[in-house]
């Protein structure tokens, strides 16, 4: 038995070596075992396979499978927040943001069988990031980091916490003062033994007892144009934001945004990853003020050019025209709710994203995409998970997340890339079950950046 990968756009699961009759449509990067040697028609050998995706075996065309896995990049479709999870061509891990529900936990047990995994081989999380600490990134990553069967690595973060107002912190993020002129947070923290839990609110709270609790977990703030690195040599991350200020005395300071809104979304993580011909940009929430602070840096925008862009802040209004004209997409990604209603995505940025994106673009979106096929009478009698069952699940409750998470799958964005080319696909509920686009080089940037 041997692990090999979907290298075209689709690929049939057959249920024969010879006939039509098929299982299952694999897509771009979708892992396979393969069982024996090909055969069948020499033109068209096809070999026997296992797979996850498919509860039986079934054949698969030789010439659709290659040894080399791509970059596999999951836009979870949790309502009206973000989440992000990122397989790299060595098998390292990313979380960005959790959402403010189970849905990134359900996706973690689907694509990792939880219910199997045994706690002392646990499902490593090479790099958990936190774009910033509102409830709908930071809420849903508690029961992830707290569960027994995932292991995180390393965790980075903006610096900001979220304080009680008192004496100490006259704003939710903390210390609002001013400086030569201008309005700064000057509450930041590095490791969590910076944050005094009286002054903490409660999320943020629940946020540092979960990382405490686990122990031995890298915690630390981070800054632009500082690279990460995760242990896979094909893969370059680097920091776009936040905007690293310092005061007379060398701490850490924030620009003030107006409110506390604009600036915990404006001061959000946000990264660039290149893979090969590749760029990604994952933006957080930043927003246009926090766009606009980024782009006088001269360095900083020419980091901002990339191929595939997870939209700012859900597709709201809040952007800013000129920094999309420096990323310049080809597939842009926006995650937005479908439950509470923000107004998200905007109209006017969805028409601003395609005005902006390169030639072959695309525009996806979770709330669009998303459709949710109802539970049986019976499963509606077995799953009743509460958020309190999420810290102390049992195998069957992880059985039962992967099951709801299917329930939603349609709403998940996927992009792969084996450096080369671009894919991505949706799951559709219509019988050829995707709807998919790729084999696309990397365009060219379409928009010129001299004049702006």
């Amino acid at each position: 038995m041997a692990t090999r990968y979907i290298s075209s756009k689709t690929a049939f699961l057959y249920k024969n070596k010879t006939g039509n009759a098929r299982h299952y449509i694999f897509i771009h990067g979708d892992v396979v075992n393969t069982k024996g040697k090909p055969q069948g028609d020499p033109k068209n050998k096809r070999i026997k396979v296992s797979t996850r995706y498919s509860k039986v075996d079934g054949w698969v065309s030789e010439e659709s499978l290659v040894k080399k896995p791509s970059l596999e990049i999951y836009f979870i479709d949790v309502g009206q927040g973000d989440s992000t999870f990122i397989v790299t061509p060595k098998r390292k891990t990313i979380l960005i943001d959790g959402g403010e529900n189970d849905h990134a936990f359900r996706f973690l047990s689907w694509k990792y069988d939880l219910k199997k995994i045994k706690p002392n081989k646990p499902v490593i999380i090479d790099l958990l990031v936190l774009s910033h600490g509102d409830e709908d990134h930071l809420k849903g990553l508690i029961p992830i980091i707290k569960s027994p069967k995932i292991k995180i690595k390393k965790i980075i973060h903006n610096g900001l916490g979220l304080y009680k107002k008192n004496s100490n912190h006259n704003e939710k993020l903390g210390k609002l003062e001013s400086l030569d002129g201008k309005k700064y947070i000057t509450t930041s923290h590095n490791q969590l033994s910076d944050l005094k839990d009286s002054e903490l609110r409660v999320n943020f709270q629940e946020w540092k007892d979960a990382i405490t609790d686990e122990g031995g977990v890298d915690y630390s703030a981070v800054d632009t144009l500082s690279d990460l690195s995760i242990g896979d040599p094909d893969i370059k991350l680097e920091v776009v934001s936040p905007i690293n200020e310092v005061d007379s005395n060398g701490d850490r300071i924030f620009r003030w945004f107006g409110d506390h809104g604009p600036t915990i979304n404006g001061h959000s993580v946000a990264i660039r990853l290149t893979y090969e011909k590749v760029k990604i940009i994952l933006s957080g929430d930043l927003n246009k003020k926090g766009s606009k602070y980024l782009m006088e840096s001269t360095a900083l925008q020419k980091l901002m050019n990339a191929h595939i862009l997870k939209s700012p802040h859900h597709g709201s209004g809040d952007f800013y025209d000129k920094w999309l004209d420096y990323v310049n997409p080809q597939v842009s990604v926006i995650s937005s709710g479908d439950n509470t209603d923000h107004g998200h995505p905007r109209a006017n940025f969805i028409a601003s994203i395609g005005k902006r994106s390169r030639s072959k673009s695309l525009v996806f979106s979770t709330e669009i995409a998303g459709s949710f096929a109802k539970l049986t009478k019976e499963e509606k009698k077995k799953i009743k998970i509460s958020r309190k069952d999420m810290l102390h699940l049992n195998d069957k409750q992880y059985n039962e997340l992967r099951i709801l998470f299917k329930r939603r799958l349609h709403g998940m964005i996927n992009v792969r890339t084996d450096g080369k080319k671009i894919f991505s696909a949706r799951r559709v509920s219509a019988g050829y079950m995707w709807e998919s686009y790729g084999g696309d080089s990397p365009s060219r940037r379409s928009i010129s950046t001299k004049s702006i």
